[in-house]
């Protein structure tokens, strides 16, 4: 048997040798880019990718090395396109980056901030955490209408619930995001502690209907069950649900909603703390016509689409492992209209000012079909 050392010297020897064929194959590509500029062909043809790695695949005399072949040509192939683009210069696409970079606002002072809900509501609650309480803010009673106020300069800064720590993504407010012209310039972790609340007099044995954003019911569903699973009605925010209980003659209705609304609508606590999860929060996002993009963002968000072809993912997530960015969320959503096709939302780490940053974001847009930046911002923290 030989030794440690000559197996690593026979790998490094080998090492050597690659690196000079990988040189050689590099100015290859070097040269394919010039010719693709000449002739007006873009950067990546997937066709073409495809039947390189099935001929890679047939002349591998050992089977049980075709997992790692194929994913040694798939980073070879992923390198060569990177420098093909640096040549190429896909000024369309490079533009993208520096377009939103050019379109950067400074905070604005002194904003008006509008706030999915109604007064009372948790959206209101992570306005005045994120702005203070003496910030000048109103409601909104949809999604869509947070958006549509920022687009039309009726307010600077709009704030929506994005996400739940016990229930995941809200589908609404992504899809809204992906079609708005907005971007996320801020985020709020706040903590959700639901509370059931009915009028004077209301008993829980009693209780035959619970109002709430459906939200609050999924994440309050098994305190729900626990007194007998009354019928639940949605409405348009939590704070509503307990502002329509308040205006019932009726003890056989209650509402989920935070505490500070039994104050608001003269409501009494029937219970606390009924979300299921003890550590329940809701990830916040604070929007803006234009990006704030400063050196304390720490976090991007952005949304894509993809041919619907097999391997076209890997990819695209390839770009971040190589990067060396930290990819912290990864979620697909139906593209509408289209059957069983996806766009994919995606937050990872990073500063679109840093360089590196920016080339592995390049890299995505050019593997992408569709791409759009919905911010650069920095990560709220995690609260209590």
């Amino acid at each position: 048997m030989k030794s440690l050392e000559e197996l690593r010297q026979g790998i490094d020897r080998i090492d050597k040798q690659l690196l000079e064929l990988f040189a050689e194959r590099m100015d290859f590509c070097s040269q394919v880019a010039d010719y693709k500029r000449s002739v007006g062909m873009p950067i990546l043809d997937v066709q073409r990718e495809k039947e390189v790695l099935a001929a890679k695949m047939e002349m591998l005399k050992n089977p049980e090395l075709k997992d790692e072949v194929y994913a040694f040509f798939s980073g070879i192939m992923a390198i060569s396109r990177n420098l093909q683009k640096q040549k190429l210069a896909d000024v369309q696409k490079e533009d993208v980056i520096q377009s939103v970079l050019s379109s950067s606002n400074a905070r604005i002072k002194n904003p008006r901030v509008c706030y999915f809900g109604a007064s009372g509501s948790y959206s209101e609650g992570a306005t005045m955490e994120y702005f203070g309480t003496e910030t000048q803010r109103f409601p909104v009673d949809s999604f869509a209408g947070v958006l549509e106020t920022l687009t039309r300069e009726e307010a600077d800064y709009g704030v929506l619930p994005i996400e739940n720590s016990s229930t995941g993504s809200i589908a609404a407010v992504l899809d809204l995001l992906g079609k708005y012209g907005c971007s996320i310039v801020g985020e709020v972790n706040l903590a959700i502690h639901h509370c059931l609340l009915g009028k004077k007099g209301t008993e829980l044995s009693k209780i035959s209907k619970v109002y709430s954003h459906e939200q609050g019911i999924l994440q309050s569903q098994t305190f729900l069950n626990s007194i007998g699973s009354p019928k639940t009605e949605v409405c348009h925010s939590t704070a509503q649900s307990a502002k329509l209980v308040a205006e019932l003659e009726d003890v056989t209705v209650a509402a989920i909603a935070g505490k500070q609304n039994a104050t608001i609508y003269g409501l009494e606590i029937l219970a606390e703390n009924i979300n299921s999860s003890e550590q329940n929060m809701t990830r916040f996002a604070v929007v803006a016509k234009c990006p704030e993009i400063t050196e304390e963002c720490d976090k991007i968000s952005i949304v894509f689409t993809l041919p619907h072809e097999s391997g076209e993912l890997h990819r695209v997530m390839s770009c971040f492992a190589r990067g060396g960015l930290n990819l912290l969320k990864l979620e697909s959503r139906p593209i509408p209209n289209q059957r069983f096709e996806y766009m994919f939302f995606v937050d990872y780490t990073g500063n679109l000012l840093d360089e590196k940053v920016r080339q592995v974001t390049d890299e995505v847009i050019a593997e992408a079909q569709e791409f759009k930046l919905l911010g650069n911002y920095p990560a709220g923290a995690m609260g209590e």
